[in-house]
């Protein structure tokens, strides 16, 4: 039975830009879950990502008015 190049050589860097990906959206970040996953496998780097939780959401300024559009002052 011959294994394909792509699986040896390639499937394990997609998996690690797929951690990546889902690190972005982590307190993590992009970098540091792919760094842990190459440390940890890419089972324990998606462990650590999941555990590192959602990242926080910047607040909105609340009570600041909006600026006039540009087609209001055109008109």
């Amino acid at each position: 039975m011959d294994i394909s190049p792509f699986f040896i050589y390639m499937l394990p860097v997609f998996t690690l830009l797929a951690l990546g990906a889902l690190g972005s959206t982590r307190r993590l970040g992009f970098w540091p879950t792919v760094l842990l996953s190459i440390v940890l496998t890419p089972i324990g780097g998606f462990v650590a990502t999941m555990i590192s939780g959602q990242r926080k959401l910047k607040r909105a300024t609340l009570g600041k008015p909006k600026a006039p559009s540009t087609e209001a002052a055109v008109k």
